[in-house]
């Protein structure tokens, strides 16, 4: 993992925002999964957005946590679940977003779906990694959750990751969707942080197609504690997945959420 700056601003004229909006999380049963992020974190749970709809939301600072039960896409014959976006990049006008998409070689997977003043598409990357743009009013920053004393494990995402098997052709292919320089050095190694304007850091990762690994990580949430936080997750009864790791820039743990997301906290040693 690498640190992240912010602060990079897009070429003029890109109709996708350069930052991660929102990442997804695909779940089965949504009010356990909320249940399970809400006491990872220390938060209340919001019982108004457990109201029969497909989604339950957390309004972090920067970039938003989307859980995803899916349940309207079930129901349309032609879904399938290789359409399950993992992350959301804001569009300032949907259509060019869509235009855009397209000419830089993704591939839309439909048309553009409007309800009122929402719009938005799902697409493949080259590697087919889906992700989808999305334009809505009055989507700007909410105010950050409260701070917990009862979870070191902050709510706040610190980076998303996206599985490629080619980093250099997909880190210059990111680059360019986004309107962000391109660093060919830095794509020599095994992730790469697509430059953002703020929020998550975007992080390819080659780790899983190098070592050969089924699983995925989805994301990272940051910790100031990483011992603390660490404790927490063991002696709150949250399944660990392996031992501890710690590198000189990081220290780093993952979970497996109730359904076997893998989701990691990290403390970055600055």
């Amino acid at each position: 993992m690498v640190n992240h700056g912010h602060g990079v601003q897009a070429a003029a004229g890109i109709p996708l925002a350069n930052r991660v909006a929102s990442v997804f999380v695909h779940v089965t049963d949504l009010r356990t999964s909320a249940e399970w992020y809400s006491r990872l974190l220390g938060l209340p749970l919001m019982e108004e957005r457990l109201n029969g709809g497909p989604v339950y939301w957390f309004d972090f600072q920067g970039t938003h946590l989307i859980l995803d039960s899916n349940r309207v896409n079930r129901q349309k014959p032609d879904w399938d679940e290789g359409m399950m976006p993992r992350i959301m990049f804001a569009a300032q006008e949907i259509d060019a977003a869509f235009r855009h998409v397209r000419e830089k070689g993704g591939e839309p997977i439909d048309e553009p779906e409007r309800h009122g003043t929402m719009a938005f598409f799902n697409f493949r990357d080259p590697e087919g990694n889906v992700h989808m743009a999305c334009c809505a009013e009055h989507a700007g920053e909410a105010l950050p959750p409260e701070p917990s004393n009862v979870s070191p494990i902050l709510p706040r995402v610190g980076g998303v990751f996206v599985d490629v098997k080619n980093m250099p052709e997909a880190a210059r292919w990111y680059s360019d969707l986004l309107g962000v320089p391109f660093d060919g050095s830095a794509a020599e190694e095994r992730i790469y942080s697509v430059p953002t304007d703020s929020g998550a850091a975007l992080l390819l990762d080659h780790n899983r197609y190098l070592n050969r690994e089924s699983f995925t990580e989805v994301f990272y949430f940051e910790t100031d504690d990483f011992d603390a936080a660490f404790a927490f997750a063991r002696d709150q009864g949250f399944q660990i997945a392996g031992e501890p790791c710690r590198f000189p820039d990081l220290s780093e743990f993952a979970l497996l959420d109730p359904d076997g997301n893998r989701i990691v906290v990290a403390h970055m040693h600055i």
